[in-house]
């Protein structure tokens, strides 16, 4: 199934928040059923893994990584969601084109950005950013990263 294809969701509250979606995520986690096919769909993003051998993500590995992370088996920050993601692909530091892939991830996911969202939820969106994520373009992320409040 294409990303574009994954079923949308509506928050409990409303629609999924536009603009800024950092300062304006919902309070409330979105109402949603499992998405098995982000388990399925083939990665069509970079490598994750640099040890020169392709490893699929499959839900073992992020969960591993967000064992690490995660403070609630039941819910999954926003932020731990970008953590789990940071540290799956070992990043010590991230720029806003990654922020934006993250948001990206959770609208294709979960129909929109929250604040907290179901673990498994939040594990999907870092499997969904993972196989999708074709890094941040080097050659204007400097000058975004140097804009930046």
């Amino acid at each position: 199934m294409a990303p574009s294809e994954l079923p949308r969701t509506t928050g409990a509250e409303g629609t999924p928040p536009t603009g800024d979606a950092r300062r304006q995520a919902t309070q409330v986690p979105f109402d949603t059923e499992l998405v098995p096919e982000v388990w399925a769909m083939p990665s069509h993003g970079i490598e994750w893994c640099d040890c020169g051998q392709h490893h699929d993500v499959d839900r073992k590995i992020v969960l591993g990584f967000a064992e690490a992370v995660v403070e609630d088996r039941e819910w999954m920050t926003h932020d731990e969601v970008v953590d789990t993601a940071m540290d799956l692909w070992n990043y010590e530091s991230v720029c806003e084109f990654f922020f934006m892939a993250i948001r990206r991830s959770a609208s294709a996911v979960n129909g929109g950005e929250a604040q907290r969202y179901r673990f498994e939820r939040g594990l999907e969106i870092v499997a969904f950013f993972s196989k999708t994520w074709q890094g941040c373009p080097e050659e204007i992320c400097a000058v975004v990263s140097g804009h930046r409040d």
